[in-house]
C-alpha cells in the first residue's frame, strides 16, 4: 500500500469523518519522471486547496486570501497517511490480514493493525487487492473507538495518457496574504538547542526531525521535535513562557496534547496519540545547562 500510494498515479474522492464532522475532498496524484505531485481539493465547506510537490506544500483559502508554504515532508494537511518505515512496526504492533468487502466498488483486503501497548492507536485498512491503493483506513483509540474514517468513494488508476494532466499553482494576485512560509530546503531553521534533553521517552519513540525557527512577529525562537514509531507520530514544542500559557491536558478529537511550564519555558506535545504519551512525553523532557 505505501509503495503504490507513493508510485502509482490516481484520482478519486474520498470523505473524511474527524472530530464529529464530515469532510468530502478531492485527491489527484501524479507519479513520473519529474517526482511527485499531488493536489487536493476540499468538496465542501470553505474552499481549500493544497499542492504538494517534492519540496514545497501549498496551502491556499481563497475565500479568506490566504496561503501557506511549508516543507512537502511535514504533510500534515492530508488526511490520507502513509508510513514511512514499515519494518519497524511489528515491534509494538500486531498485524494480520483478512478478507475484505467492497469499497468504492473495488475488492479489498484488510489489514488490521493492532498496537501492543496503550501508548498508540491502532489502524484497520481496506487496501485494494489488485493494485494495493488504499480505499478505507479507521483510526482506533485505546478504547478500541473509531475516531477517524477515511473512505474512498470513487478512485481509479491513472495510464500515461491521463498523467500529463497537470498539477499547476493557481494564479495568486496581491490581495492574497502569506502568513507562513517556510521553502522546503530548510534554509531558514537553525539547529535546536541540545541543552533540551528526554528523561524517559515513551516506548518505542525516536526522534525524527528536529528544527529551531524565530518566530516572525517577535524575537523569540520556539523549537519543534518530531518522534515517531513509524506508524504514530507527535511533535514537541518548546518556547518562552506567554502570559496566556497554561498547563495541563487538551484534546481535539483524535489528537492529544499536554502543556508544561518548565523554567519560563512552554513544554507542548501534541499528536494523533492518546493522552498517556503526550503527557509523558511533555512530562520528561528537562533542561541540562
Amino acid at each position: 500500500m505505501s509503495d503504490s500510494m507513493r508510485n502509482l498515479s490516481y484520482q478519486g474522492e474520498f470523505v473524511y469523518l474527524h472530530e464529529n464532522q464530515l469532510e468530502s475532498m478531492s485527491i489527484l496524484h501524479i507519479k513520473d519522471e519529474f517526482g511527485e505531485r499531488e493536489r487536493l481539493l476540499s468538496l465542501n465547506g470553505e474552499a481549500r486547496e493544497v499542492i504538494r510537490d517534492n519540496k514545497n506544500l501549498t496551502c491556499i483559502w481563497p475565500g479568506s486570501r490566504k496561503v501557506v508554504v511549508d516543507s512537502a515532508r511535514q504533510n500534515k494537511f492530508s488526511p490520507l497517511f502513509v508510513p514511512d518505515d514499515i519494518a519497524k512496526i511489528g515491534k509494538f504492533y500486531n498485524m494480520n490480514l483478512t478478507d475484505g468487502d467492497r469499497v468504492a466498488g473495488q475488492d479489498s483486503v484488510i489489514v488490521h493493525i493492532k498496537p501492543k501497548d496503550q501508548l498508540r492507536y491502532g489502524l484497520k485498512l481496506w487496501i485494494n487487492s489488485s493494485n494495493g491503493l488504499l480505499l478505507k483506513s479507521n483510526l482506533i483509540n485505546e478504547l478500541h473507538e473509531v475516531v477517524e474514517v477515511v473512505m474512498f468513494t470513487s478512485l481509479k488508476e491513472l495510464n500515461k495518457n491521463d498523467q500529463k494532466q497537470l498539477i499547476t499553482m493557481p494564479e495568486l494576485d496581491d490581495s492574497f496574504s502569506l502568513i507562513q512560509y517556510h521553502s522546503g530546503d530548510a534554509s531558514g531553521n537553525l539547529e535546536v538547542d541540545m541543552t533540551w534533553r528526554f528523561s524517559n521517552l515513551p516506548d518505542g519513540f525516536w526522534q525524527e526531525s528536529a528544527v529551531k525557527r524565530r518566530l516572525a512577529d517577535t524575537e523569540q525562537f520556539i523549537q519543534q521535535m518530531i518522534y515517531t514509531d513509524g506508524l504514530a507520530s507527535l511533535s514537541v514544542f518548546i518556547e518562552k513562557q506567554t502570559l496566556q500559557a497554561a498547563q495541563g491536558e487538551t484534546s481535539m478529537g483524535a489528537v492529544n496534547g499536554f502543556i508544561r511550564i518548565l523554567d519560563n519555558y512552554s513544554v507542548t506535545a501534541i499528536g494523533a496519540v492518546p493522552a498517556l504519551t503526550v503527557r509523558r512525553m511533555a512530562e520528561s523532557v528537562y533542561f541540562k545547562p
